[in-house]
């Protein structure tokens, strides 16, 4: 039976980074015949491509150094003819990468279409390096840096046309007879040949929706943590492993901004009996996803969003007024501000939207531009937001307590999540790690 790995990029820096993952694929491919490894781009490259296409001045010398640290790991890690072979490769690719470096520095201008060529370079090199020092290492492995997936042209977010992807993914399987098969995550193409991206979290949404489309029951997301954590352990004291997390949970506690997931991750498992398993490269623990809440179960975990901000929109011309609240979410959107949450009371006078203080100002230019015909008036605080997620919550006793707590601390607003299985607190700056800790041993106390 096949098995799929994903790679993250945040353990791919070092010589002794992939000694351990050659080390996880050994082990995997002792209990799977096929092994099909997603990698992300090596740790920061996708960062630095970004850079490089927000100051192409200086995008000639990004890819440089990213070609350069490429070749030094391959240096280290890949044999004599291993390394000849992938070194001209690699170059290939850093050529071309660096042509259109070179040509957006002339140009002084990058379109979502080129944007997205570019970033696609990061997990391209990674497949050649990694299935490089996977056939150093004894194992029978072949790199295919073509993605797999045929995508929409939505460049930037691409969505995936699952029928011309499962026969490119099944040609792929027919044709590459290597026991191990390395793929690029976050990247797709057009029908005509383009590279697209899939968006945040990209890599892990390519392994469970290959896990699907080939029928697979088992995925592995292996990164630098033993799996997903009841709070983030620099703040939260005796934070631990969480050792089952249903669907429900899992993308609640994605939406709420837990770090390791994602929840397009999780869109391929519905309806399905694939269990999505989490774990480290480093150390014992993990977690794992599947399935529907249980009888037993109680909270999960917690998350503190300790940079927002709070934009409440004024205006009588709301009250009755029908697609006023959409009108004001599409300005979120062309704006492409992501809103954390929304809220409209009954009176319909005011609309309070909840957004990432790094991309308020953008939604707030674009709010301004309404006063006079919709917006009236518009008032922005500083908010922390606090999310606790459990199926437990469904069951009275727990959720009453959970809101005795959150009482004494006078939320601006409380919310619970679509599926039930979680509640968020919109709370002054001052107080949300305090009642995020508070919780937290509410958690950890079972």
């Amino acid at each position: 039976m096949a098995l799929i790995v994903k790679i993250g990029g945040s353990i791919q820096k070092d010589e002794k980074d992939y000694e351990l993952i050659v080390k996880k694929i050994q082990d995997f491919s002792k209990k799977s015949d096929k092994i099909i490894v997603v990698t992300s781009a090596i740790k920061n490259v996708t960062n630095e491509l970004i850079s490089a296409t927000l100051n192409t001045d200086n995008s000639p010398n990004i890819v440089t150094e990213i070609y350069e640290r490429h070749i030094k790991l391959l240096s280290k890690l890949a044999d004599g003819n291993e390394f000849e072979n992938s070194f001209k490769d690699i170059s290939r690719l850093s050529d071309e990468l660096f042509r259109v470096a070179w040509s957006i520095r002339v140009l002084d201008e990058v379109t979502p279409r080129v944007r997205d060529y570019i970033l696609s370079f990061g997990e391209r090199m990674a497949t050649l390096l990694l299935s490089a020092i996977s056939r150093s290492n004894g194992i029978e492995a072949e790199g295919v840096i073509t993605p797999p997936f045929i995508t929409d042209e939505n460049y930037g977010e691409a969505n995936v046309i699952e029928d011309l992807s499962k026969k490119e993914i099944m040609s792929i399987l027919e044709n590459v007879k290597a026991n191990v098969i390395v793929l690029p995550g976050f990247i797709g193409r057009t029908k005509e040949g383009r590279y697209t991206t899939l968006g945040r979290g990209g890599s892990d949404y390519t392994a469970t929706l290959l896990g699907k489309l080939i029928g697979l029951r088992e995925v592995r997301l292996v990164t630098e943590v033993p799996g997903i954590m009841t709070g983030d352990p620099k703040k939260f004291e005796n934070a631990k492993t969480i050792t089952r997390l249903s669907l429900e949970e899992a993308i609640e506690l994605s939406q709420l901004g837990a770090k390791r997931l994602h929840p397009r991750t999780f869109d391929p498992v519905f309806g399905s009996d694939m269990k999505v398993i989490v774990e480290s490269l480093y150390e014992d623990g993990f977690t794992m996803i599947n399935g529907e809440c249980e009888n037993n179960d109680g909270l999960k975990g917690i998350s503190l969003l300790d940079n927002a901000k709070l934009i409440t929109v004024e205006s009588t011309k709301i009250v009755g007024k029908i697609g006023s609240a959409a009108r004001i979410t599409n300005e979120a959107k062309e704006a492409g501000v992501n809103i954390i949450s929304i809220s409209q009371p009954a009176s319909e006078t005011t609309i309070q939207l909840v957004v990432d203080s790094l991309s308020a100002n953008r939604l707030l230019s674009k709010l301004e531009e309404l006063k006079g015909t919709l917006v009236k008036d518009i008032e922005v605080n500083d908010v922390n937001i606090v999310g606790i997620v459990g199926c437990g919550i469904k069951k009275k006793e727990i959720s009453t307590k959970v809101l005795s707590i959150a009482s004494s601390y006078d939320p601006l607003a409380i919310s619970r999540g679509i599926s039930n299985v979680s509640m968020t607190f919109i709370v002054n700056k001052e107080e949300g790690e305090k009642l995020a800790k508070e919780l937290h041993k509410v958690i950890v106390s079972g």
